[in-house]
């Protein structure tokens, strides 16, 4: 579904929850200069629509998860949906795309060491039935996460398939 009633009081929410999540809707209202119940609503139709999700993003090193790669999976022709939703189910995927070129899928994984690592890859990966092969990209560094990605007024006023 492609919402497009996104106006600027929206626009003006969406950002003040992006800088603080926790924001309560009266502060949020007293920002905008309108009253916390046509604001909760807002949020509410915003959430309900898909827009929006308040959630809590966690810090995986520090709960002791270190061990974090991409891998790129080829699988047997007419195989894709049963691996990706067996991919998908796996507590250890983070992030499943169905991709073209080389590869069917890419995976993002995140384990505590590299023993867990190599166990997941040797033990559930390649196991799977229909996988014909892998590619691991292991994470040595990570520079940048973005969990703030902004529209721009401009982008929210394009129709669908401008």
């Amino acid at each position: 579904m492609f919402y497009t009633d996104i106006d600027e009081i929206d626009q003006k929410i969406i950002r003040l929850l992006q800088e603080n999540g926790r924001r309560t809707n009266a502060d949020i209202a007293r920002s905008i200069k309108m009253s916390e119940a046509t604001v909760k609503n807002r949020i509410d139709k915003l959430i309900e629509n898909g827009i929006v999700r308040i959630l809590a993003v966690l810090n995986p090193k520090t709960l002791g998860f270190h061990a974090n790669a991409l891998l790129g999976i080829r699988v047997l022709p007419g195989n894709i949906e049963t691996v990706g939703n067996t991919l998908a189910a796996m507590n250890e995927v983070l992030y499943l795309g169905y991709v073209t070129g080389r590869y069917d899928f890419v995976i993002e994984v995140l384990l505590r060491d590299p023993d867990e690592f190599f166990d997941f890859i040797s033990n559930h990966i390649h196991k799977i039935s229909g996988v014909v092969s892998t590619e691991t990209f292991y994470i040595m560094r990570t520079q940048k996460i973005n969990y703030e990605w902004k529209l721009s007024s401009e982008v929210l006023k394009k129709e669908p398939n401008e």
